[in-house]
Order: structure tokens, then C-alpha cells, then sequence
């Protein structure tokens, strides 16, 4: 009668057990280093370039740490007066029939529509003219709105890349940290001059590079310049 053989459990090499955690744990770090690469290298080497935000509360703002802005290029209404927008795919919203009953000055724009979601599109941006500069930074102009990444610009034309969400788009750029020291220079100014309900917008100044690609370097209060970190 042969001897039965009892098969023993296969051990799991620890090898095998530490390879699945060192992969995924090197390729996290990898796409960490290559983010943190392109940020530095956009912000030595890229256009600067100023959006203005939309109005906000400066106060309530500021108190935050961490800071997520949304430019005045963000809305769909707005990016609906820039050429290129008719070509861009969405859906679009009619104008509803009381308002063209009550509208007697046109205002309901029958290009209006809703990005399709997730969509990859990039603002082609014009600095201001000279008449226009003055010490603190004017924003750029949006003259041109594409679905592909543009292979020529004009002169002294940058773009910048952004995504549509459910009614806005997200750019490149909207977030930012600022310094315990900062926030608090700012809100005692604010308090110096009684400011601190007021609503309006901020200038952020933004190193963009060739891809669309920006980093956010300085945020302008009024008259005063602040260092922004990533």
C-alpha cells in the first residue's frame, strides 16, 4: 500500500507579500514627484499671466488655510460670450417662454447650454493693453475657448486648461495656501478699514506653461502683493 502524501499549505513568499505593497506605494510616490516636478518647473519657466476671481467675502476668505478660488472665467455664462464657445458639445438650455415674453432686452442668450461633463477644454488668454496696466496687475482677456489642446497662438497668447463640471469649469491653478502670517496681515487690514463684509474680487497671478498647465504664485488684496505656496 503506498504512503499517502499529505500536501502541506504553499507557503506565500515574503517577497510576494511585500511586493504588493512597495508597487502601488512606488507608483503613488512616482505621479507625487512628477506633479511636485511640473509645478516647480511651470512656475520657473511658465507665463505669468492674471485671472481675476470671483467676487467673494475677503474676510471669511482669508481665514482659510487652504484656499480654492473661482475665476471669472468659471461660469458657463461668462465663458458664453468668448469665440469658440458654440463649438464646444453640450446640451442646450432653451429660453423659457415667459422670460422671452418678459425679456425686452435680450438677455437670454440662445447659445446657452451645458457643457457635456468632464470635458477637457482650454481658454486662450490675452494680457491687457498698456492704457489698461497700472501697479497692481490687470487680468487677462479671454479671447478663445477650444476643445483641443491649440497647436499655434498668437503672440504673447497663453491658455489654460480647465474641466467642465455640472454649471462651471475647473481650472489649472484655483488652489493655494497661505501663511498664518499672511492671514493675519490681511485681516488686520481689513479691520483698519472696515472692509470686512465687502464683496469683490481678488487678482491671482498664475505661472502657466505651454501645455495649459498653471501654478498660482501671488494673490493681490487691494494694493498689497502676497506669495502664494502650492
Amino acid at each position: 500500500m503506498q504512503n499517502e502524501q499529505h500536501s502541506s499549505p504553499e507557503k506565500i513568499k515574503p517577497s510576494f507579500i511585500l511586493g504588493r505593497f512597495l508597487i502601488p506605494l512606488c507608483i503613488q510616490t512616482a505621479a507625487m514627484l512628477t506633479g511636485a516636478f511640473f509645478a516647480v518647473h511651470t512656475e520657473a519657466n511658465g507665463k505669468l499671466v492674471t485671472l481675476e476671481t470671483e467676487p467673494v467675502n475677503v474676510s471669511k476668505f482669508i481665514r482659510n488655510s487652504s484656499n480654492r478660488v473661482s475665476y471669472n472665467i468659471s461660469s458657463f455664462k461668462k465663458l458664453e460670450e468668448i469665440p469658440g464657445w458654440e463649438e464646444l458639445p453640450g446640451t442646450p438650455v432653451p429660453c423659457p417662454r415667459n422670460n422671452q415674453r418678459r425679456n425686452r432686452q435680450n438677455q437670454c442668450n440662445p447659445n446657452a447650454k451645458l457643457l457635456d461633463p468632464d470635458l477637457t477644454l482650454y481658454v486662450i488668454l490675452e494680457p491687457p493693453t498698456k492704457e489698461e496696466a497700472g501697479e497692481v496687475p490687470t487680468p487677462w482677456v479671454a479671447v478663445g475657448l477650444s476643445g483641443n489642446r491649440p497647436t499655434e497662438l498668437g503672440e504673447n497668447q497663453v491658455m489654460i486648461k480647465g474641466r467642465s463640471l455640472e454649471d462651471l469649469v475647473e481650472y489649472e491653478g484655483e488652489k493655494f495656501y497661505l501663511m498664518r502670517s499672511q492671514r493675519e496681515e490681511i485681516l488686520e487690514r481689513l479691520d483698519s478699514t472696515a472692509q470686512e463684509e465687502k464683496l469683490e474680487p481678488l487678482m491671482i497671478q498664475l505661472k502657466v506653461n505651454p501645455r495649459g498647465k498653471a501654478v498660482p504664485v501671488n494673490l493681490w488684496v487691494g494694493d498689497r502683493n502676497y506669495s502664494l505656496s502650492n
